[in-house]
C-alpha cells in the first residue's frame, strides 16, 4: 500500500472530522511527505463536506488549504481561488474561531493578489462579524484592522487607514501581543513615510527598532529597515539608503515565522540598492544569495516583482542590457493594472535607463515621460492625501475641543444646580434659625467656583488653538510647501508655463496661511523683531499712519507668552483698522523693572464699551484673556467719537 493509499485508509477510519482535519494538517507540515498531494487530498475532502452540507467541516479544511497555500506554499492564486469558492457558505457557520480565521485568511490571499479593494470589503465584513462577538481575545481582530490599515493606504485612504492602525494597537496592547503591536506601529510609520510626513514615520519607526530588538522580533526590524531605506531613496539620502540597508541585512539573519519572505524582500533591496549606487560587487554577493532563494517563492506577484527588479539594476550595473530589459519587462507586467503606484514608477524608470544605454531613445523617453507624469500624479495625490489628513486632524482636534466644551459646561451647570440647591436648604435654615451668614458664604464661594472654572477652560482653549495654529503651519511648511517648491521647479525646466504660474500662485496661498498661522517672524527675529515687523506691515497694507516706540525685550517672556503678546498685538490692531475709521495709531511697548507696559491707542470714532463686551462679539474678551493669561491687567478707554486706548501691564516671567 503506497503512501497515499495509507492516507485515504486512516483519513476513512477517522470519524470525528475535526480529528480528521488536524491529521491531515499534521501530514501537510511533514517534511517527509509530498505537502502538495496532501493538500489536493484535503482539498477532495473539503468538496465532499461542501457537497453533504457538512459546514463546519468544510470550513476547517478551508482554513487549513488557506493557511497552507498563504504561508508555506507560496501559492495565493491557489489559496485565493479555494477561499473564494467557499465565501457563499461563510454565514451557514456558527464556530467563531474559525470564521474569524477564514476571514483573515480570505482577505490575506486578495492582498497577495493585489486586490485590494476586495480584501478591504472581506476585512470590513470581518470587523462587522468580530465587532458583534465583542470577544478582544480573538488575535484574528486585531489583525483584521491591521491588514485594513495597509490596504487603506493601497487604495488612498489615509485618514481610514491611520484610525485602522491605531484601533489594531490599542486591541494587541489589550492582548499583551508586543510583535503584533509592532506590527501595526510599523505599517503606521510606512504610511505617514509614503505621504511625505517623514519625522511621524521617524518617530513612529523609533519604537519599532527599540522593542523589536529588545524582544528579539527582528524580522519587525529588518522591514522597519526596508521601509526607511524607501524613503531615503525618494528623498535622495543615498547614504542613509545604504547604512538601512546594511542594517536590514544584518536583522533579517536572526530565525523568524516569516523569515522566508524577509529574506527575499531583505534581499532584493539590497540588490537593487548596491546596484543602483554601483557596487557591483556586493551587488553581485547578494544576487548569488537572491538567486539560491527565490525558487519556492516565484509564484509569489508581491515577491515575483521585487526580485524581478532587483534582477534587472544588477544586470544594468553588470552592461548586460537585454538581460535587463527582460527582468525590467517581468517586473512591469506584474505591477501594470496594479495600485502599486511606486512599483510602477519603479519599473518606468528603470526601463527609461535600460534603452538609454541601448541608444534607443525613442524608448527611454517614452518611459521616462510615463514615469515623470505618474510622478507627478503621486505627488499630486500625495499633497491632497496629506492636507486631507491634517485638515482631518483639525476637524477631530475642534471636536474633542467641544466636548471638552460640553464637559465644561457641565461642570458649570452642575456647580450652577449646586448653589441653587444650598439656597433652597439655608433659606429654610434662615427663616426658621436666621443663618443667614453661611448662606451667603456658600453663595459666594459657588461662584467663585464657577467663575474660576469658566475662566480656566478660556485659556486652555485658547492655549490649545495656538497649538493647533503651529502644528498646522509646521505642516504646510514642511510637507505641502517643499512638495509645490519642487512641482515649480519641475514646471519651470519643462517649460510648463500654466503649471508653474498654478503652482507658484498656489504655494504664495499656503505660504500666507502658514504666516497667518504661525508667525515665521516670531522663530526669526525674536519677539521685539516681530512686533515690529507687524507694524510695518499693517503700516504698508493701510492708509493709516502707525507709529511705533519700542524698547527690546528678548528674554522677557517664555515662547508661549511671546506667541500670546503678539496675537494679542495683532488682534487689537485688526480691529482698529477694520473699525474705528482711524488715521492715526500709536503702539508703545516699554520695558520697566518688573514688567513691560503697552499701549495702543487710536484717533477713531470709539465705541460703547459696555455694550460691545456685553455683546455675541469674542474680541475684547478674547484679548483680555490673553493678556490675564500672562498675569497682567488690561484696560480699555473709549468713548463714542472720542478715539480707543487699550493699556496693558505685563510681568515679567522667566523665559
Amino acid at each position: 500500500m503506497g503512501d497515499h493509499d495509507k492516507v485515504v485508509h486512516t483519513l476513512d477510519s477517522i470519524s470525528n472530522f475535526v480529528e480528521r482535519a488536524n491529521y491531515l494538517l499534521e501530514l501537510i507540515e511533514q517534511e517527509s511527505m509530498d505537502n502538495d498531494a496532501v493538500a489536493k487530498l484535503a482539498l477532495q475532502y473539503r468538496d465532499s463536506s461542501l457537497a453533504k452540507k457538512r459546514w463546519e467541516e468544510a470550513l476547517m479544511f478551508t482554513n487549513a488549504l488557506g493557511t497552507y497555500y498563504i504561508y508555506q506554499s507560496i501559492n495565493h492564486k491557489k489559496a485565493y481561488g479555494i477561499l473564494d469558492d467557499y465565501q457563499p457558505y461563510v454565514n451557514f457557520n456558527v464556530d467563531e474561531n474559525q470564521i474569524a480565521l477564514f476571514y483573515i485568511n480570505y482577505a490575506e490571499a486578495s492582498t497577495y493578489m493585489q486586490y485590494y479593494k476586495k480584501s478591504l470589503e472581506i476585512l470590513d465584513e470581518g470587523i462587522q462579524f468580530m465587532e458583534k462577538q465583542k470577544d478582544s481575545s480573538l488575535y484574528e481582530f486585531g489583525y483584521a484592522y491591521l491588514k485594513a490599515g495597509e490596504n487603506s493606504d493601497k487604495v488612498n485612504e489615509i485618514s481610514e487607514s491611520v484610525a485602522y492602525f491605531e484601533k489594531a494597537k490599542k486591541i494587541f496592547a489589550h492582548q499583551k501581543d508586543t510583535l503584533m503591536y509592532l506590527w501595526a506601529q510599523n505599517g503606521l510609520a510606512q504610511l505617514y513615510g509614503k505621504n511625505g510626513l517623514y519625522n511621524r514615520a521617524q518617530e513612529a519607526r523609533g519604537e519599532v527598532f527599540e522593542k523589536g530588538t529588545a524582544i528579539k522580533e527582528y524580522q519587525v526590524v529588518a522591514i522597519a529597515r526596508l521601509a526607511a531605506c524607501n524613503e531615503a531613496n525618494r528623498k535622495n539620502d543615498f547614504a542613509e539608503e545604504l547604512q538601512q540597508i546594511r542594517m536590514a541585512l544584518k536583522e533579517r539573519n536572526h530565525e523568524s515565522d516569516v523569515q522566508g519572505i524577509v529574506d527575499i524582500l531583505t534581499l532584493s533591496y539590497a540588490v537593487s540598492t548596491y546596484a543602483r549606487n554601483g557596487i557591483r560587487d556586493t551587488s553581485d554577493l547578494y544576487k548569488r544569495e537572491l538567486v539560491s532563494k527565490i525558487g519556492p517563492h516565484i509564484n509569489n506577484p508581491f515577491l515575483e516583482t521585487y526580485y524581478h527588479l532587483a534582477m534587472s539594476w544588477n544586470t544594468l550595473a553588470n552592461n548586460q542590457l537585454t538581460q535587463a530589459e527582460r527582468y525590467a519587462q517581468k517586473a512591469h507586467k506584474g505591477v501594470k493594472g496594479t495600485l502599486e503606484a511606486q512599483n510602477i514608477m519603479r519599473s518606468e524608470l528603470l526601463l527609461a535607463n535600460i534603452y538609454e544605454k541601448m541608444n534607443n531613445l525613442q524608448k527611454s523617453l517614452q518611459h521616462f515621460k510615463n514615469y515623470a507624469r505618474m510622478k507627478d500624479s503621486v505627488n499630486n495625490v500625495t499633497s491632497r492625501r496629506r492636507f486631507a489628513f491634517i485638515q482631518a486632524e483639525l476637524e477631530t482636534e475642534k471636536k474633542d475641543m467641544e466636548i471638552a466644551q460640553q464637559r465644561q459646561d457641565i461642570k458649570i451647570l452642575d456647580a450652577q444646580n449646586k448653589e441653587k440647591t444650598y439656597w433652597l436648604v439655608f433659606g429654610g435654615v434662615i427663616l426658621v434659625g436666621g443663618s443667614g451668614f453661611l448662606w451667603l458664604y456658600r453663595n459666594r464661594r459657588f461662584a467663585e467656583k464657577e467663575q474660576e472654572l469658566t475662566e480656566k477652560y478660556s485659556q486652555d482653549l485658547l492655549w490649545q488653538q495656538e497649538k493647533e495654529r503651529e502644528h498646522i503651519a509646521r505642516e504646510l511648511h514642511d510637507s505641502i510647501g517643499q512638495q509645490l517648491t519642487i512641482m515649480s521647479k519641475k514646471a519651470r525646466d519643462t517649460d510648463q508655463k500654466e503649471l508653474l504660474q498654478l503652482s507658484q500662485n498656489t504655494l504664495e496661498e499656503v505660504r500666507m496661511v502658514g504666516k497667518g498661522l504661525l508667525p515665521p517672524t516670531l522663530v526669526s527675529l525674536g519677539i521685539t523683531g516681530a512686533i515690529q515687523q507687524l507694524i510695518y506691515t499693517f503700516d504698508e497694507e493701510y492708509s493709516i499712519i502707525f507709529t511705533l516706540e519700542m524698547d527690546s525685550i528678548e528674554g522677557c517672556f517664555t515662547k508661549d507668552k511671546n506667541v500670546n503678546l503678539y496675537r494679542f498685538i495683532q488682534e487689537a490692531l485688526t480691529n482698529m483698522v477694520k473699525h474705528s475709521q482711524a488715521t492715526e495709531v500709536l503702539v508703545e511697548v516699554l520695558k520697566e523693572t518688573n514688567c513691560v507696559k503697552l499701549l495702543i491707542e487710536d484717533n477713531g470714532i470709539g465705541f460703547d464699551y459696555e455694550e460691545k463686551h456685553k455683546g455675541q462679539g469674542l474680541g475684547l474678551k478674547t484679548m483680555e484673556k490673553r493678556i490675564r493669561m500672562m498675569g497682567g491687567t488690561i484696560q480699555i478707554q473709549t468713548m463714542n467719537k472720542r478715539g480707543t486706548s487699550i493699556i496693558a501691564n505685563i510681568p515679567i516671567s522667566d523665559a
